[in-house]
């Protein structure tokens, strides 16, 4: 039996701040900042003017200056010196399967043990990094780990996270220093959807990470200008599991502590490898952990979470290969609502029209639709997401056509009350790598990763985004149908 003892996330917290730890990931993948040399403050007091000025003058700062000088080089050296682009990945499916992607001298490879999985099933990728290139170069992975997985559908989706959406445990960001000839690896974990999201889907695995050249004044640092590395897509067969093949927890939890075992449908310890995750709340703190690999299949743990006779939800997932992961929840009752520290809050709610006048009927504001698409395109379904809080409101409107040969054409309308500044964008806004183009007369962005287009505009306070396989359409073809989008007549 494995016991394991709960790290709280405040006293962990506490711990990295009083370590001088600073920057704390809560997303993947961030927004990056991961400059080892403070900066210095921006402003210089202002100076007594001498007694012949009778207006007080304040002299520019030197620090500012200087920092505004740097900035500008590495602008400069990336506009004047880019990283080369990425090449297509070469793919091998079967078992293993790998995908092997280079940038200049960055070598990225994803091994799976093998392409075909079960509805439910999850899986591990091995990621390899090497530096075959004369500069070293700064890794950031997802803020947390040296790559990312990203599965998608056939239409370019990622599935919604299953069993829930993992908690973000605090922890230094990951910044690793690869220099030439150097290799970093880690083992990553990904999860296909159960039988009942996989129904009708196809599926591909990505691999990505994000890297930065050095400082060129102080090349012990990343100079901040993050570049995306992708590999794949490696096709997944996934099949329909059988009865036999669903793992099956037992997870008893009370005042004391908790157990889990992880058995097949007879009862006895999968081979293995095994790995999952726990999570604990009461009603004012939280702890998770992994599960890492345990022949007996069992783990254990006590609390250490502020419980005072409080409800304590605990909820763990164990997966391995050849079953379906097994999730399970337990909850030891007592006051308060322990559910909340967990994010397990009202999904946005969904609705679903077959046609943009229905949509248009049941909805408060005007929608807008694409004056020209591809000869053969057919609207398949209209989609409306919407979340609201006391005092703002969200609504997306994705149009999805369907194209000759199997293909997906997708508009998105981005709507917002009370909006802060960053409402009505989608994903290419702020991706390192965007490029800015024109839609019309709006500044738009557009950026390819993972196979697909994403081009981002404002009109007014409407945002839109169109998504479209890059097999299929150019930057130009998109350009063209995000100009001729007109309100819906």
């Amino acid at each position: 039996m494995r016991k394991l003892k709960f790290i709280s996330v405040f006293v962990l917290l506490a711990l990295l701040l009083s370590a001088g730890a600073g920057v704390l990931t809560a997303c993947s993948p961030p927004t990056l900042t991961a400059d080892p040399t403070p900066t210095p403050p921006t402003e210089a007091p202002t100076l007594a003017p001498p007694p012949t000025t009778s207006t007080p003058a304040t002299p520019p700062s030197f620090y500012a200056t200087q920092e505004a000088a740097r900035q500008a080089t590495i602008v400069a050296r990336a506009t004047t010196s880019p990283f080369p682009t990425a090449e297509p990945a070469a793919v091998r499916t079967g078992r293993p399967a790998t995908a092997v992607a280079r940038r200049d001298g960055l070598s990225f490879l994803v091994r799976l043990p093998k392409d075909d999985y079960l509805a439910g099933e999850g899986g591990q990728a091995e990621i390899t990094l090497r530096n075959d290139g004369p500069e070293t170069v700064f890794i950031h992975g997802d803020g947390q780990h040296l790559a990312w997985m990203v599965l998608l559908d056939e239409r370019g989706h990622e599935p919604a996270p299953w069993p829930w959406p993992p908690m973000i445990l605090p922890a230094p960001p990951y910044l690793r220093q690869l220099a030439p000839g150097e290799v970093l690896t880690e083992t990553l974990t990904f999860q296909v959807p159960p039988v009942e999201q996989a129904a009708g889907h196809s599926y591909v695995l990505w691999a990505a990470t994000r890297f930065s050249r050095p400082q060129p004044d102080q090349p012990i640092g990343p100079d901040n200008l993050w570049l995306h590395l992708e590999t794949g897509p490696i096709p997944l067969r996934v099949t329909l599991p059988a009865p036999a093949q669903r793992l099956v927890a037992d997870l008893q939890a009370d005042r004391d502590g908790w157990r889990l075992r992880v058995t097949d449908a007879e009862g006895n310890v999968p081979a293995g490898p095994l790995w999952g995750f726990w999570e604990a709340a009461s009603p004012d703190s939280a702890a998770a952990g992994l599960l890492q690999d345990n022949p007996d299949g069992t783990w254990s743990g006590a609390w250490d979470i502020h419980t005072r006779g409080e409800e304590i939800v605990l909820r763990a997932w164990v997966a391995a290969p050849g079953y379906v992961t097994a999730a399970v929840t337990r909850t030891v009752p007592g006051t308060g609502d322990a559910g909340r520290m967990l994010g397990t809050w009202e999904p946005p709610a969904h609705q679903t029209f077959t046609s943009l006048a229905e949509a248009q009927a049941a909805l408060d504001f005007p929608l807008y639709q694409p004056g020209r698409l591809p000869p053969g395109a057919a609207l398949d379904a209209v989609r409306v997401e919407s979340r609201a809080d006391r005092d703002r409101r969200w609504v997306d409107v994705h149009q999805t056509h369907r194209l000759p040969g199997g293909d997906w054409l997708e508009l998105t309308q981005m709507i917002m009350t009370g909006q802060n500044g960053v409402a009505g964008w989608g994903r290419a806004r702020y991706a390192p790598e965007a490029r800015p183009v024109a839609v019309g007369e709006n500044i738009g962005y557009a950026v390819l990763q993972f196979g697909w287009w994403a081009l981002d505009w404002k009109a007014g306070d409407v945002g839109f985004e169109l998504r479209a396989p890059a097999q299929a359409f150019s930057l130009e073809d998109l350009l063209s149908i995000a100009a001729s989008i007109e309100p819906l007549r």
